[in-house]
């Protein structure tokens, strides 16, 4: 019996030598790829943000992408491409979907998704995102409205650690400005950027002190199916 064992014992060093040698390390827990559910929760108030609040506040529908973990599109101090520039100025989403589709053809990301909007300054916007354990980040936007170039997002949230997709993820998002129009005010006439200048957190009056917001704009929420 016990030399049974031994030989059991052997047999099983053996496998996991060659395994280990053949096909590299085994990522316990993390196959194939999974679904999540993301909840904006916008807190865009007249009461948080009082200054110049505008009474049509709303949001442009909710665009993005799972991708790479290592990524620069929408990055603080990147130069926001012609997609990002319309929908942060206008809230279209025609052209950065495009890109995003361009992005992922080259394997360059995932799964792109396109929500809904919101016609008021708080509320909910949800979507369903797919990762895969390439492209477990995921990025989403939404111009605030109206607005020159200002934007609300998540930019790189990554739902894999060690080497698992997590069940629940609760991040605050940041508001953005993109950097191509020069506006000061929610009601700011076009004032196009010349040069364009990097994409930046947006922390000043009207919404914020120049140094940071009064309190979350956004909540997000990620949860797997």
């Amino acid at each position: 019996m016990k030399k049974s064992r031994n030989y059991l014992y052997l047999l099983l060093g053996l496998i996991l030598i060659s395994c280990s040698k053949s096909d590299g390390p085994v990522e316990i827990g993390l196959i194939g790829d999974a679904t999540y559910t993301v909840t904006f929760k916008m807190h865009w108030n007249s009461t948080n943000f009082p200054t110049d609040y505008p009474s049509g506040a709303h949001f442009s529908p909710l665009i993005g992408w799972s991708h790479k973990p290592v990524n620069d599109f929408f990055k603080l101090g990147t130069t926001a491409s012609a997609g990002i520039k319309l929908m942060a100025e206008t809230g279209g989403t025609g052209t950065l979907e495009t890109e995003l589709k361009a992005k992922i053809a080259a394997n360059e990301g995932f799964h792109y998704v396109l929500g809904k909007g919101l016609s008021r300054g708080t509320g909910d916007i949800t979507v369903e995102v797919k990762v895969d354990s390439d492209n477990s980040s995921i990025s989403l936007a939404s111009m605030l409205a109206p607005s020159p170039d200002w934007y609300v997002a998540i930019v790189n949230v990554n739902l894999k650690e060690v080497n698992k997709f997590v069940d629940t993820k609760t991040v605050t998002a940041a508001v953005y400005d993109a950097g191509t129009d020069s506006g000061t005010t929610f009601a700011s006439a076009n004032s196009v950027t010349t040069p364009q200048v990097p994409i930046s957190l947006f922390v000043d009056t009207p919404l914020g002190n120049g140094t940071k917001l009064p309190t979350a704009f956004a909540t997000v929420t990620f949860v797997k199916k």
